[in-house]
C-alpha cells in the first residue's frame, strides 16, 4: 500500500494498516455498543472502560501518520485526519469509519494480489500484530460474557467491568493472582476457554520474541528513495541479487549434506551420484570447450 505515496501519503506498511482497521472496527463496534444499549448493560460499561483503554493506542496512530505525511494540512484536512483525531476520544471510535473506508479504497486500488504478497513478506509483523488484537478483542469479551454470568452469583467477586477486564487480563496471560476468579460453572466455562486461548496467544508471542533475538542480524535499512526513480531500481536489483545469493548458500548446504548422506552408503546408488556430479562438471561452456 505505499508504492505510491503521492496519492496516499497517509496510508502506510500493509501490517500496520491491517492492525489499525481491526482496532478501529472495534472501536466502531464499542461506540455502537455505548450510543445504543442501556447504560445498565453489561456490554456497555465493558464497552467503555476497552474505549478507555484503545485511546493511547488511536492517539498515537494519530500523531504517526502526522508526523509522516508529506504535508500535515493536506492529511488533516482532506485525508480525515481530523477524523482520526476525534475518534481517538474514548466513545467516539465511529469516525474511524472514514480512515476504514479509506484502507478500504487504498486496497482495492492496489488489488488483494499485491496485499496478500505484503503481508506474505511481512508475515512476521503481520501474525504479532494481529495477535496483540486479538488479546485486545479476545480480553474486551472474556470480559463482557464473564462480568454477565457471573452477576448474581453468591460470593461473587466478579461485579464490575474493571474486575472483567483484570480478570481476563490475568488469565489470558496465565498468570493468575487469584484476586479475581469465576465461582460459577458457567463462568468457569468461559475462564477455560480463555485459558486454552491465551496459550495460544501469547505462544505466537513468545515464539516472535525469541525470534527477534536469536535471528541474525539484518542489513540496516538503506535511507528511503523515492518509487519509480533510477535509485529505487538499483535497490530493488540489489535486493534482488542478495536474495538469490542466500537462496545458492542454502541450496550448496543442501547439496553437500546429501552428497555427505550418500557417500555414506558407499553403495550403487552413490556411484550413480558421483557419476551425474562428474558429468555436471565436465559439461561443455557456451563456446563448444570442456
Amino acid at each position: 500500500m505505499t508504492d505510491e505515496p503521492r496519492s496516499a501519503p497517509d496510508i502506510k506498511g500493509t501490517p500496520y494498516e491491517l492492525f489499525l482497521v481491526l482496532v478501529s472496527l472495534l472501536s466502531i463496534a464499542n461506540s455502537a455498543i455505548v450510543l445504543f444499549l442501556p447504560n445498565a448493560s453489561v456490554a456497555r460499561e465493558v464497552a467503555i472502560l476497552m474505549e478507555v483503554v484503545l485511546t493511547p493506542i488511536l492517539l498515537m496512530d494519530f500523531l504517526y501518520r502526522l508526523l509522516t505525511a508529506q504535508s500535515r494540512r493536506r492529511y488533516f484536512v482532506r485525508n480525515w485526519g481530523w477524523a482520526d483525531l476525534v475518534a481517538a476520544g474514548p466513545a467516539l471510535g465511529i469516525f474511524r469509519v472514514f480512515r476504514v473506508r479509506a484502507v478500504v479504497r487504498e486496497s482495492r486500488r492496489v488489488g488483494g494480489e499485491r496485499i496478500s504478497e505484503d503481508l506474505y513478506v511481512n508475515r512476521a509483523t503481520s501474525v504479532f500484530l494481529v495477535t496483540i488484537f486479538l488479546v485486545i478483542a479476545v480480553v474486551e469479551f472474556a470480559g463482557i460474557a464473564e462480568f454477565y454470568v457471573e452477576q448474581g452469583q453468591p460470593n461473587a467477586n466478579i461485579v464490575s467491568a474493571g474486575d472483567s477486564i483484570w480478570w481476563g487480563l490475568v488469565t489470558i496471560t496465565t498468570v493468575g493472582y487469584g484476586d479475581q476468579y469465576p465461582v460459577g460453572p458457567q463462568g468457569r466455562i468461559v475462564g477455560a476457554a480463555l485459558l486454552f486461548a491465551g496459550v495460544g496467544l501469547f505462544s505466537v508471542l513468545t515464539g516472535f520474541i525469541a525470534n527477534a533475538f536469536l535471528a541474525p542480524d539484518r542489513p540496516r535499512h538503506r535511507a528511503r528513495v523515492a518509487p519509480g526513480t533510477p535509485a529505487a531500481e538499483l535497490a530493488a536489483l540489489n535486493q534482488l541479487l542478495l536474495e538469490h545469493e542466500r537462496q545458492s548458500v542454502a541450496i550448496r548446504a543442501k547439496l553437500h549434506d546429501l552428497e555427505r548422506a550418500v557417500l555414506s552408503n558407499r553403495g550403487p546408488l552413490a556411484a550413480q551420484v558421483l557419476a551425474a556430479v562428474a558429468d555436471g562438471d565436465e559439461a561443455p561452456d557456451e563456446s563448444g570447450q570442456g
